[in-house]
């Protein structure tokens, strides 16, 4: 039952519903891989033409995944806010959560804006596995891997490692579980030993 027989405020659970949709997105994300062409197999066009269509779709996927995970999050933000002052036993937790995602509002921006992505990269396929840390950012291509994959050190939007952010939401949603109760079909994990132990995001922009 929750500690306050007050009612609960309604963007309690629109946070709920909008972490869970973004953790469940982050974890989509984190199975996404594709496989490559070996080195040693022969490069026939029906081969080159089969990783084509299997690494846009692979991108297709990931670009997806991302912005709905970004939406999810600033909806998830922007109801946090409206509750600092009327939730105090939130409040530090809505602090490390608004600045943890912070980097995602001007992300959002730009990504909005594809004029200055364009200009400078074509918007290429290797341009965005290099923003996202997928590939290595002096790599000329491909060569030399055997698949793609999506892991916890994924830059979402350039800007946030995946598996930090995902940290920062599970952290929330515990403690939302913890304190209210929620009603909800994920299983409830356990809060961490101090919220201030979870480091905000590093907003650095990968190069």
């Amino acid at each position: 039952m929750p500690a306050s027989a007050e009612p609960l405020h309604p963007s309690l659970h629109l946070i709920e519903d909008h972490l869970d949709a973004a953790l469940a997105m982050g974890e989509d994300l984190l199975t996404e891989k594709v496989a490559l062409l070996q080195p040693t197999q022969p490069l026939t066009m029906a081969r080159l033409v089969r990783q084509n269509r299997e690494l846009a779709e692979f991108l297709v996927t990931v670009r997806t995944l991302e912005l709905s995970l970004i939406t999810r999050l600033l909806q998830a933000r922007r109801h946090a806010e409206e509750l600092r002052r009327r939730e105090l036993r939130l409040k530090p937790l809505i602090a490390l959560f608004v600045a943890g995602t912070a980097p995602l509002v001007d992300a959002a921006a730009e990504l909005g804006d594809t004029t200055t992505r364009d200009f400078e990269t074509g918007d290429t396929a290797s341009a965005f596995l290099r923003s996202r840390g997928l590939i290595a950012p002096d790599a000329a291509g491909l060569e030399r891997l055997s698949q793609l994959a999506v892991g916890e050190d994924y830059l979402v939007a350039e800007r946030i490692r995946l598996g930090t952010l995902l940290d920062l939401v599970a952290t929330f949603l515990d403690t939302l579980d913890v304190l209210y109760d929620l009603p909800g079909e994920r299983a409830a994990g356990s809060l961490p030993a101090a919220v201030g132990s979870v480091v905000p995001a590093e907003s650095g922009r990968a190069t």
